[in-house]
């Protein structure tokens, strides 16, 4: 906690005395999750079983589709973020054995982040922004174990991130941007009777819009 509060005031006595402005952005796109390890663990029937390679499949642009939104402070090329990305996650079907009939983080593998911000002038209204954040995984999971069906949102693991990508001025104090995201998070996910752990590192693709005030 210390390292980050002294990276913080860094970035932002680094801008100088440059004029500070609020920032609010939202974005659609689409994300792809690595095959993963999960680990089922069902304490009260003594089952403890690890699958490989699991493939995890997003749906981004089935509903409820893939999207997030930020609000910011800047001052100059240096800024900070809270940031909310809504990302979804599938398991195959089968791919479990027969006692997990339907696994998903499907109404949301949701990262909850703080970020430090850094933006480069490239040109004329354009920018190249680049972000590293960290904060917590609140994964609504939704499974079917050995025949009962559970479903919850809950507080979960740490999550990361890393993005960049360019920023565009439109016409006054809108803004555009595309760019690319890697996280990574290692919920815990409860379901009837004990819990799937597992870490899924996704890889998105995001534009939006957004303003500067």
């Amino acid at each position: 906690m210390r390292a980050a509060c002294t990276a913080v005031l860094v970035l932002l006595l680094s801008a100088g005395t440059a004029r500070a402005e609020w920032t609010l952005q939202a974005y659609l796109g689409g994300s792809h999750t690595s095959s993963a390890t999960l680990t089922l663990d069902l304490p009260a029937s003594g089952l403890h079983a690890t699958f490989d390679n699991v493939a995890l499949a997003g749906r981004s642009f089935e509903a409820p589709p893939y999207y997030g939104y930020r609000i910011g402070w800047r001052r100059g090329r240096a800024g900070v973020e809270a940031e909310l990305t809504h990302l979804k996650v599938f398991a195959a079907s089968g791919t479990m054995g027969p006692m997990v009939e339907r696994f998903s983080i499907s109404h949301g593998l949701n990262l909850l982040l703080g970020n430090l911000v850094w933006r480069q002038p490239l040109a004329r209204h354009v920018r190249l922004a680049a972000r590293g954040g960290a904060g917590v995984a609140i994964p609504h999971g939704e499974s079917r174990i050995l025949g009962v069906d559970q479903e919850q949102y809950e507080i979960s693991s740490a999550a990361f991130q890393a993005a960049a990508g360019p920023e565009f001025d439109v016409a006054g104090h809108a803004r555009a941007f595309v760019e690319y995201k890697l996280t990574t998070a290692a919920p815990n996910v409860s379901v009837a009777g004990g819990t799937v752990a597992g870490r899924y590192t996704s890889q998105h693709v995001a534009a939006g819009l957004g303003v500067a005030w």
